[in-house]
């Protein structure tokens, strides 16, 4: 398959539809790496529950988990980055650099080092191999009374880092071939509609490329001391038996999750060479973007003739940005959950839970350059949850409560309905406004629900700077990644489902089910624009729902 002209040697329209109708062709095709990944693992657990006494039960648990390292059938992988081994590039560069250098970095402080490697039959993994995990389990419960139990409980769970949640990182081993129809400039062509591509496909240079793979480009790799994430569970709980068949359940439920994936780019400009002010420097931004001869210019292709001061301040200046994913994240939550359930008596059941949480998390940087990532609240934080759900058994036909002798046409029709319900409530997610120029209370941006609408979510009227010229740029950021008054719309869905069974005889039996999902039709709003300079600032623009929607089955059970 062509893929589409590069723009930056594209002719104009005309002359490629000229070009077309002449048999001429143009474009490019693209080799893409292939994946085949594995890893192994194996897991072992013993777990016992102890009677202490009439009163008290004890369950401990321990389990061992084992995942080896990922491997791509044929080394297709990049293993990581070499730090301090010199670029192909650097000798030259030096040169060029001692010819036009700047203050802000002696020619004796400039240096081009590192550079991807690849797995081999010797490092055939992205990270490092571990020991193995111990996840211990222990949970209590304790009889109160006759009606009162109390528990407790405290797990250690591992997520993987297997071939389920990797992202192949493949850099060398994917080439763009160009379609050059003509050699000398339009003289005479190789290439024809038919045969485009009369030399074949460049080959990936793959492994082969070594510490010259992507230089002038961004790349990313996986830190090879990457930890295996896992998440600390712990709840404290009492439940109590009531008169009609109630259950009511409330509990405290935490969570701690630790090193979780983070992408840190590991080649920005240091946080000491930007600008502290609360307002747009233009001193600073010029200072930064100021072009200079570029000490690789000629070096490889991709290098153009000229750098800002910001790109030949980077920490390795042959190379975009720098992307690793380490696993120094973290996050915490910390809940109290209520459940009321009726036991199923008298033709129905019931149950409704409710949670209060708050969910904060570390696994973002608010600028490139900062040691640690930024805690805030998460992106997944939903303060207030209500569920419901339960069964009604229609009190018509055989063995209820009304017409058990009716005739059988009469049954057919009116006894043994059932009608079931959900009921989902929960707030929505927390608003983010970028790096956005922002001078005032925050407590000013949101609004109240009664004056929230589609097409003013939030008080656009609150200090945000929305000229385009006043932006900030190269900075280093204050403003929160998130904010917990400033909401999204939340999710409110009504589910009912109405079924009957019918014998048709002993062996034969149907059964019919009307189902609406989102029965009152209610719209789930997507999140407002959040950009200030957008002439669309905090209007929602689209539903995250579906429209209310019914469906009808029959099935034969035989």
């Amino acid at each position: 398959t062509l893929g589409p002209l590069d723009n930056s040697t594209a002719a104009p329209l005309g002359q490629e539809l000229a070009a077309l109708l002449l048999g001429i062709p143009g474009g490019n095709m693209a080799t893409s790496a292939s994946f085949a990944g594995q890893n192994k693992y194996a897991g072992f657990y013993v777990h016992d529950d102890y009677r202490v006494s009439s009163k008290l039960t004890v369950n401990l648990g321990l389990r061992y988990e084992m995942e080896w390292p990922l491997t791509e059938r044929y080394n297709r992988l990049v293993a990581g980055f070499n730090f301090g081994a010199a670029s192909p590039v650097e000798a030259q560069a030096k040169v060029n650099y001692a010819k036009n250098p700047i203050p802000e970095l002696p020619v004796s402080a400039f240096a081009a080092k590192g550079g991807l490697t690849f797995a081999d039959g010797a490092n055939r993994s992205p990270y490092a191999r571990n020991n193995g995990h111990f996840l211990p389990r222990v949970g209590m419960a304790y009889q109160w009374n006759q009606k009162t139990v109390f528990r407790a409980g405290y797990g250690i769970y591992f997520d993987t880092l297997g071939v389920d949640r990797f992202i192949p990182t493949q850099s060398g081993f994917s080439q763009l071939t160009p379609i050059q129809a003509s050699l000398d400039n339009g003289l005479s062509f190789v290439a024809t509609a038919a045969n485009p591509l009369p030399g074949g496909l460049l080959p990936p240079l793959g492994a082969a490329g070594g510490l010259s793979t992507n230089l002038g480009q961004a790349i990313t790799f996986y830190d090879p001391k990457v930890n295996q994430p896992y998440s600390q569970r712990w709840s404290l709980g009492v439940q109590r038996y009531l008169p009609g068949e109630f259950l009511i359940d409330a509990s405290y439920v935490g969570n701690r999750s630790t090193h979780l994936g983070v992408t840190r780019n590991i080649n920005a400009t240091p946080n000491s060479y930007l600008s502290t002010s609360a307002l747009r420097d233009q001193k600073t931004i010029d200072f930064l973007t100021t072009r200079f001869p570029s000490p690789f210019s000629g070096l490889n292709k991709v290098y153009g003739s000229t750098m800002t001061r910001a790109d030949l301040l980077r920490p390795f200046p042959q190379f975009g940005d720098i992307s690793v994913q380490t696993a120094d994240g973290y996050a915490w939550y910390h809940s109290m959950q209520v459940r009321v359930e009726k036991r199923f008596s008298k033709g129905y059941t019931f149950m409704a839970g409710y949670t209060l949480s708050k969910y904060m998390q570390a696994t973002e940087y608010l600028n490139a350059g900062d040691p640690l990532p930024y805690r805030s609240l998460s992106d997944f934080d939903r303060p207030q949850i209500f569920t419901m759900s339960g069964v009604y058994e229609l009190p018509f036909g055989k063995g209820r409560r009304f017409g058990s002798s009716m005739a059988k046409p009469l049954e057919g029709a009116f006894g043994g309905w059932q009608l079931n319900s959900t009921v989902v409530r929960q707030s929505g997610a927390p608003l983010g406004f970028g790096n956005a120029l922002f001078i005032g209370d925050i407590s000013t941006i949101a609004l109240a629900k009664g004056e929230r609408t589609a097409d003013r979510w939030f008080n656009t009227s609150a200090p945000f700077d929305k000229n385009t010229r006043n932006q900030l740029a190269n900075n280093l950021r204050t403003f929160p990644l998130r904010f917990g008054g400033v909401r999204s719309d939340g999710q409110s869905t009504w589910n009912f489902s109405l079924a009957k069974n019918f014998t048709i005889y002993e062996r034969l039996k149907a059964q019919f089910r009307a189902e609406s999902y989102n029965a009152m039709n209610h719209p789930s709003f997507a999140n407002p624009n959040t950009t200030p300079t957008n002439s669309a600032f905090g209007v929602v623009t689209q539903t995250n729902s579906e429209p209310r929607n019914w469906q009808f089955a029959l099935r034969l059970n035989f």
